[in-house]
């Protein structure tokens, strides 16, 4: 994903952006970042405003994903780590998605979401389903997730044998990163509200940082991936965290 897509995610994420930020984020001059802006508004998506940019009113998510092949062999080695019985937390974004339409094949399952996009297949598979509620936001332009203000309300009771979710990038320095500011509640609360965290991440999530840090790799109990290269499965070996890479 190049930067005028992760700023078009910010922006559907977080409703404003600015320059400043932007610059600094990734490296590139003010100049480079009002440009990319200007496309944004162009498109339709941006409103520029002094200092940065607003979510255009006319812009709307596409409240629809493909098929990912990748995506699909993630959420299939997933599905291994699922027993019937289990009350397991599934995260936002594509690859949660996929793992969503592979849940049919499991009975007595409670399922914890934010998940809009994946409310249908849940509920096609005859999941228990508890929706969190909140602000309904994106992050891909593609699936739509809650985000509630106070994880508080709901942390305090609940409490799941597994949770399931992706992030926007892993790197050895920065950790798990996330470009929905809101979104990182949940991500902190992960560690004491679920007993083993499995994140789901193909190989383009690798070496990037978005925005907002949420847990570090030591957090999650495994991690499911298309290809992981040596350096980040030394580190997985040492910290104790299992490696699954499906066909491997």
């Amino acid at each position: 994903m190049d930067r005028l897509d992760e700023i078009r995610q910010l922006l559907f994420t977080n409703k404003k952006v600015l320059v400043n930020d932007l610059s600094d984020h990734y490296q590139v001059s003010v100049v480079t970042i009002r440009k990319d802006l200007a496309c944004l508004e162009k498109e339709g998506v941006a409103k520029r405003i002094y200092g940065g940019a607003v979510l255009s009113e006319d812009a709307s998510p596409i409240v629809s994903y493909h098929a990912d092949p990748i995506l699909a062999s993630l959420a299939e080695e997933a599905c291994q780590k699922i027993n019937d019985g289990d009350n397991i937390f599934l995260g936002s974004g594509k690859t949660c998605c996929h793992l969503a339409k592979c849940l049919g094949r499991f009975k007595h399952l409670s399922v914890v979401t934010n998940n809009i996009t994946a409310l249908s297949d849940l509920l096609q598979a005859g999941a228990r389903v508890y929706l969190l509620g909140g602000e309904v936001t994106s992050v891909d332009n593609q699936t739509l997730f809650s985000s509630p203000e106070n994880p508080s309300t709901f942390t305090g009771n609940i409490y799941v044998t597994k949770a399931f979710t992706s992030v926007s990038g892993v790197d050895l320095k920065a950790g798990l990163t996330v470009n929905s500011i809101i979104s990182t509640y949940i991500y902190h609360k992960l560690p004491s509200i679920a007993k083993s965290w499995y994140l789901m991440v193909d190989h383009t999530k690798f070496n990037r940082t978005a925005m907002y840090p949420v847990a570090t790799l030591s957090d999650i109990k495994c991690l499911i991936s298309d290809h992981v290269t040596e350096d980040y499965a030394a580190v997985l070996r040492e910290l104790n965290v299992e490696l699954r890479v499906p066909g491997v």
